[in-house]
């Protein structure tokens, strides 16, 4: 099979990303797999392909559970049968997703750690027979690693009980120690090891010396003034969290700042990460329960305001800034006071398990206090800080063009630098707002599917039924195939310009609408995210070019004369006019080209006016009568 053609055609994308063609051939083969990406360099395709592929049932174990949610419904939305099983679900829910299971369901089964040895749950999945199974945010398993959960102990045990199936194991962060600690506890023999690198050369890695708390809130302000764009506040305690949050809401009036930690009801949790994510230049001050799964990749800043407890938790929390490639901060505001609230952490470890074994705990606590002691290091540190990042990760490429405090110091430089991102090709910026314009013209009332339905001009029921024909944007981008038109549109979700939701509850049927940045780039007085820059295929956006340069030099355009230039800019009027009332760009309406072919015509009725290039029946229909007033 052709890899390349297949991923193509079922998920919209181009190419694969470093390694992950390597990996999905050894998951295809049967090998077991441990994967470490960055964050952002694709960890969930490396099992979602081969899903696609090999069929049978994919099992994906993830403590996630918004991006759990976020990842089957993308799934059906690309037509890959997709389901999950977490706390979310309400009964009936369980019950018809168990059915399915029962019946012999054929795709990805999102399940969240917990659910393992629920209910008889790992012996339907011994009778259903495991083709592939997935372990998502590995490093939770190991008791090494930062996030340790209890839950995942159990994924080595139920894996033996349903067969040992071919594994993948994926993580974001995770040093020699816990790697191995992975493979141990899952009991994978000969594992392919990837480990792609840890280094994020847009980021700016920052840490001051921190005397006394006033200072620590006087810099905090400061560096958030300084950034207009969406920026996170990490805190080690609750107070801190609800004590910064009114601080903020008062010396920063008009940004929206949101409070998030463990104390907190869930639906206050999540109502304040999705006002997060769809709001620009929100601030979210959070505990480390707000991190994994968190995908806005426009964050500018990240400042740590209490020193987190490993160099690795830094490093995954200071890694959500900058996720689109642009440059970003991560400044870390040291106190050795901090120390202490870490110092106390570690001594209740196990507090919530008496049966813990004691000598394994003292053993815990020890590598607590080292890596305590690393992080502190690294606060203080003279060195290079993502020299010194790479090196606890065990990464051996080479840092170069470093923008750390400190190598900006050694360099003598004392300004701010922000090397300026490459703004969006022009043609990709008519995309997004093409696509943004027919998800606003459907006033998120439909999904994804409806939404390419009417951008590829769809004859169907539902076009007719709804008078689809009659909106601006019906057929604008049918140049482009279903598959493509929908990994657009979840491009623009994860850029956190448009979103989903479940209508009045409904799940799993969900809406598409814009967030306040997709309206603001859609009405042009906001640039698309860099990182949408690649959004047009290579060969597309080739032809494109051509095609446009190969009609301006074959047309031969005769120069206006008075009259007929005073027509064209009346004819601009109007199309302006068009624009405003229909939410569009006015090149949506039509080009200046082709209003110029319209001012030298002069033609009287709708028929002569269809004879001009560029005024086909949709937009006679739709246009002209307003351009005739206008000629008359």
């Amino acid at each position: 099979m052709d890899l390349r053609q297949h991923l193509q055609d079922v998920f919209g994308l181009e190419d694969f990303r470093p390694a992950q063609r390597q990996v999905i051939e050894d998951v295809l083969a049967g090998h077991d797999v441990l994967c470490v990406m960055p964050t952002g360099a694709g960890k969930s395709l490396c099992y979602q392909l081969p899903a696609t592929i090999q069929k049978g049932l994919t099992i994906v174990i993830s403590p996630l559970i918004s991006l759990m949610e976020d990842q089957v419904q993308q799934m059906r939305d690309e037509g890959i049968p997709a389901a999950l099983l977490n706390s979310t679900l309400s009964p009936s829910l369980k019950r018809q997703v168990l059915a399915e299971l029962h019946d012999g369901f054929e795709g990805l089964l999102y399940v969240a750690p917990e659910r393992l040895f629920a209910g008889g749950f790992t012996e339907l999945l011994n009778r259903l027979k495991v083709r592939l199974l997935v372990v998502d945010e590995a490093h939770c398993i190991s008791q090494w690693g930062h996030d340790f959960r209890p839950e995942y102990a159990r994924i080595g045990q139920m894996r033996r009980i349903i067969g040992r199936p071919p594994t993948i194991a994926l993580t974001a962060t995770a040093t020699d120690d816990v790697r191995q600690d992975i493979i141990h506890q899952l009991g994978l023999p000969e594992p392919r090891i990837y480990i792609t690198g840890f280094d994020r050369p847009n980021l700016r890695y920052e840490s001051r010396d921190m005397a006394k708390t006033e200072n620590k809130d006087r810099d905090l302000v400061q560096l958030l003034k300084a950034e207009k764009g969406s920026a996170i506040v990490y805190c080690s305690t609750r107070k801190n969290v609800d004590e910064l949050c009114l601080d903020l809401a008062e010396s920063l009036r008009g940004r929206p700042v949101f409070g998030y930690h463990a104390g907190m009801d869930m639906a206050t949790r999540t109502a304040n990460q999705e006002q997060f994510m769809d709001l620009p230049g929100a601030i979210a001050v959070a505990t480390n329960a707000f991190g994994m799964g968190i995908n806005k990749p426009d964050v500018r800043l990240v400042v740590h305001y209490n020193i987190p407890g490993t160099l690795e938790a830094y490093y995954q929390e200071a890694g959500r800034a900058g996720r689109d490639g642009i440059p970003a901060r991560c400044v870390l505001l040291f106190s050795y006071q901090d120390r202490y609230t870490q110092e106390f952490f570690i001594k209740h470890l196990g507090d919530d398990n008496p049966q813990v074994d004691q000598t394994l705990l003292k053993e815990r606590k020890d590598n607590a206090r080292r890596k305590l002691d690393l992080m502190i290091r690294y606060a203080q540190t003279h060195r290079c800080r993502r020299q010194m990042i790479l090196d606890y990760f065990g990464d051996e490429v080479p840092v170069r063009d470093c923008q750390c405090d400190v190598c900006r110091r050694q360099h003598g430089q004392a300004q701010e630098h922000d090397p300026s991102a490459q703004p969006c090709p022009a043609e990709v910026v008519m995309l997004v707002r093409q696509l943004l314009s027919a998800i606003a013209r459907l006033r998120g009332k439909f999904g994804v599917g409806v939404v390419v339905d009417v951008l590829r001009g769809s004859d169907s029921e539902k076009t007719q039924r709804w008078g689809f024909e009659e909106l601006s944007v019906f057929g604008l981008l049918k140049a482009y195939t279903a598959k493509r038109l929908v990994a657009m549109l979840h491009r623009l979700i994860e850029t956190g310009l448009a979103r989903q939701r479940d209508p009045e509850g409904l799940k799993f049927r969900p809406v598409l609408e814009l967030t306040a940045a997709g309206i603001a780039v859609m009405k042009g007085t906001q640039t698309p995210p860099a990182s949408l820059g690649d959004m047009l295929p290579r060969k597309a956006a080739h032809k494109t070019v051509v095609r446009q340069v190969v009609k301006v030099e074959a047309e031969d355009m005769p120069d206006l004369d008075a009259a007929a230039a005073e027509r064209f800019e009346r004819l601009r009027g109007v199309r302006l006019r068009l624009a405003r009332e229909r939410q569009l760009p006015p090149y949506c309406i039509c080009h200046d080209r082709t209003l110029r072919l319209i001012a030298l015509a002069v033609p009287q009725d709708m028929e002569t006016l269809e004879e001009v290039k560029g005024m086909g029946p949709h937009k006679i229909r739709m246009y002209g009568r307003a351009f005739l007033d206008t000629l008359a």
